[in-house]
Parts: C-alpha cells; sequence; structure tokens
C-alpha cells in the first residue's frame, strides 16, 4: 500500500497508530510528546508509559491510545532518538533504528496505517534534509517488505518540508527557460493553422483546367500538386529479408504494458519495488499490468510516477511517456518539473512530490483519485 505525506497535527490524523518521539525516561517531554500526552491524557498516558519504563534510544514500544481512540488511533508506538552530531555518523544510524523499529511495532501490532512524525527534527536538532532523506529510505524499505500498510509521514508546517533554496532557484531558473505559457502555445497553434490556410488557397489557384468530357456537363478539378498527377515513381529495388525485417521492427511499438515488463525485466526490478516506489496501490497495478485491452493505458501521472520509479534516463523517459501516447509539455510547470528530477536523477516521489506541491500546489499524492478514476478502464 502506498504511503503519503500531511501537513497536519499528527494528534488528529486517523489511523491505527501513531508514533511519539518520545523521552527516554517515563516523563513528559517537549514538542510532539507534549501534544501527544495532552490529546491522549497526560495522566493514563503517563502511567502506562511508566509500566514500560525506560527506553533505549532508537528503540520502540506501544502504550494505548486512550482519548485518540475517538480518531480511531489504538496504539502510540514511543521512539527515542538522539541529538544529532555531524562528526558522528551514528546519530544518523540512531535514526534509521527509530524509523525500523517504531514501524516493526506497527507490524507486529497487526496496524492497518500508521502515522509518523519527521523525527527528530526539533530537540534533536537533526537538518531537516538529512532527516527527510532517512525518512524516505526506511519508510521505502518498510513498504516492499510491508505492502499492506499504509504510512504516513506527518510534518507539521511547511517550512518542515521544504528542500534547500539552492534547488530551488535552480528548478525556477529550469521553468523559465522552458515554460511556454498555454496562451503562446494557443497563439502558435493559430499561427500554425494560418500558414497552412494560407498554402492551401495557393493549392486551390492552382488548378487543371476543367474539361468537359462527352455526355457529361461537371468538370474535375485537382490541383497541380496532386499526387495523382506525378509520374509514377520507378519500382523500388528488391530488398533483402534482413532489410524487410528491419523496417518492419522499427514500425512495431510495444504497447505500454510490454514496455513497462520489459523495463522491469531490463533493470532487474520486481512488481513490489516499482508500485512501492510509484506510491501506486498494488491492486490497481496488477489490473493495469494485467489488462486484457492493449490499448489501455494509465492516466499521465501515473505513467510518469511509473517512469520515475524506474529511474530511467531522460530519453528513456520521453520513450516511455511516449508508449502511453504522452509527452512533457511546455506549457505545464508539473510536466517541467518533472522533466528537471529527471534530468537531475531525483527519483524519489516524496521529494519530487514536495518540489510540486511549493511551485503548482498539487503532487503526485493525488495519485489515488486518478487510479480511482481509472478503476473501470483497468477492468
Amino acid at each position: 500500500m502506498p504511503f503519503r505525506i500531511e501537513r497536519n497535527d499528527i494528534t488528529k490524523i486517523s489511523c491505527d497508530a501513531i508514533v511519539n518521539t518520545a523521552n527516554p525516561r517515563p516523563i513528559i517531554g517537549d514538542g510532539t510528546d507534549t501534544a501527544i500526552y495532552q490529546a491522549a491524557g497526560e495522566e493514563r498516558l503517563l502511567q502506562a508509559r511508566s509500566h514500560i519504563g525506560p527506553i533505549a534510544r532508537g528503540q520502540a514500544a506501544a502504550t494505548p491510545s486512550f482519548r485518540l481512540e475517538k480518531n480511531g488511533v489504538k496504539y502510540i508506538i514511543h521512539t527515542v532518538g538522539i541529538r544529532y552530531q555531524k562528526e558522528q555518523p551514528e546519530t544518523v544510524e540512531n535514526l534509521r533504528s527509530c524509523y525500523r523499529n517504531a514501524l516493526g511495532v506497527a507490524r507486529d501490532f497487526d496496524c492497518k496505517s500508521v502515522a509518523i512524525p519527521l523525527l527528530a527534527t526539533g530537540y534533536y536538532s537533526f537538518p531537516k534534509e538529512l532527516a527527510l532523506q532517512v525518512a524516505q529510505e526506511e519508510i521505502n524499505d518498510f513498504l516492499e517488505q510491508n505492502e499492506d500498510i499504509l504510512v504516513i509521514l506527518v510534518v507539521y508546517d511547511k517550512e518542515s518540508y521544504l528542500f534547500s533554496q539552492k534547488r530551488f532557484d535552480e528548478i525556477q531558473s529550469f521553468i523559465d527557460e522552458n515554460y511556454v505559457a498555454r496562451k503562446e502555445c494557443e497563439e502558435w497553434d493559430e499561427e500554425y493553422d494560418e500558414a497552412w490556410d494560407e498554402q492551401d488557397e495557393e493549392q486551390d489557384e492552382k488548378i487543371v483546367p476543367a474539361e468537359k468530357t462527352a455526355g457529361s456537363s461537371v468538370a474535375t478539378t485537382v490541383p497541380h500538386s496532386s499526387p495523382f498527377l506525378q509520374q509514377q515513381s520507378p519500382i523500388p529495388k528488391k530488398e533483402s529479408p534482413e532489410e524487410i525485417q528491419s523496417k518492419i521492427a522499427s514500425h512495431l511499438q510495444p504497447c505500454f504494458q510490454d514496455k513497462l515488463w520489459q523495463i522491469i525485466c531490463t533493470k532487474g526490478l520486481n512488481s513490489t519495488q516499482v508500485y512501492t516506489r510509484a506510491n501506486i496501490d498494488r491492486k490497481f497495478f496488477s489490473k493495469m499490468i494485467n489488462n486484457k485491452k492493449k490499448d489501455y493505458v494509465p492516466k499521465k501521472k501515473i505513467v510518469m510516477a511509473l517512469g520515475l520509479a524506474l529511474e530511467l534516463s531522460l530519453e528513456q523517459y520521453e520513450e516511455f511517456l511516449a508508449s502511453a501516447g504522452y509527452s512533457f509539455m511546455p506549457s505545464s510547470k508539473f510536466d517541467l518539473i518533472v522533466k528537471y528530477c529527471v534530468i537531475n536523477q531525483i527519483y524519489n516521489l516524496m521529494e519530487i512530490d514536495d518540489l510540486l506541491y511549493n511551485f503548482v500546489g498539487y503532487c503526485f499524492q493525488d495519485l489515488k483519485k486518478e487510479q480511482n478514476k481509472g478503476e473501470k478502464g483497468t477492468k
């Protein structure tokens, strides 16, 4: 099952379990810890936390959710981080352990959904970019082995999920250089049509003089440029069987499903890796890839997400889009940002979603709606 990102207060999320950034001792800490204790009921939660005792850094343990049951939350999973120190790589490994163990507890308690905050970016001072990178990697690794659990990464404020200003400046420059406003595209289309209209008018003036045939009062007019009036082309030379096969192969383009399978096999991937990275539901992926209608293709954003999951070069990516009848549109900032990411080998959908959200206001997280719309077409 795909993950999603929510900009929300984790105490407002509805799911089976939420993760708390806890103090190693059974006391109420700062930030998220305080908010969760207040929402769940400080006295009862603190008592349950005391029964667990100290939690080692990087480890995790669960308590009941108490008042948060009204949100559908069954468990609160407490995990303990460590302060970030650049010169000590083990602090990053500790953060990885927090994600692995917290998600492991959710799995062990048969949770179908779990919400986890961007850990250690408050009191423990982890740089947000590094913390997000760790979260992405660990969540993806977990979902490849536990595809039936929905993981929700919760960020409280917009700044918690912003990448470097340099990256944003680069993308803005790329958009400025490549973006063609839709109005300009329409004007170009009109100029193109006008040019063809003028050419048609010229052709209309060059007609074969009308000739009346015996017993007929109808005149026939044909443009001089008509291929019917051209001298018949000479008979082409005989081609070898190899040349014929080569020409046939060049015109036989694989359908979208065949192209997708071809790339998956060539890269040595499996289906789980692909639909997890693309943030696509397993059932939808299965129906899409096994669709009996060879002319069926999913919505464009789904094809684009799959191309990112396959980590294609720009040329390969454009060929992949073309196999579904799509291409990058210069009048779409969404398309241009994805193109920028492909050129710069940025394939992580969580990172790309942040860029898209901040530049165009919507992102690949809307894929669920696209999948629901496409369900009828995949049957």
